[in-house]
């Protein structure tokens, strides 16, 4: 999928940057990560806001926040959803066990 080009609002990441999340997908493991990110946090997941897509039918991608972020003890890792079809970023899940271990790193 390429986003990077997309003109929708960005609510959490400018699109470029999430194409280049989007680009480090391991297509190996993608499924069972994304299966594991949805048991975990779907149920706290929103909806697309424009078509009413449910969380488990979007697109899913892991997103570390920007090297500044980090720097300044505000970064996170977490999992950002995308309606395709409206093209827009729907949600940003912080996932505190991964954004914790990106931490100690």
């Amino acid at each position: 999928m390429d986003v990077s080009r997309w003109n929708t609002p960005v609510m959490f990441f400018p699109w470029p940057y999430v194409q280049e999340a989007i680009d480090q997908i391991d297509a190996q493991v993608y499924r069972a990560a994304v299966d594991l990110a949805q048991e975990l946090h779907a149920n706290r997941a929103r909806s697309c806001s424009d078509c009413s897509r449910v969380p488990t039918d979007l697109f899913w991608v892991c997103v570390t926040s920007p090297n500044e972020t980090w720097r300044s003890k505000e970064g996170c890792v977490g999992f950002l959803t995308i309606c395709e079809k409206c093209r827009l970023q729907v949600d940003f899940l912080i996932d505190q066990e991964l954004t914790d271990l990106h931490a100690q790193d």
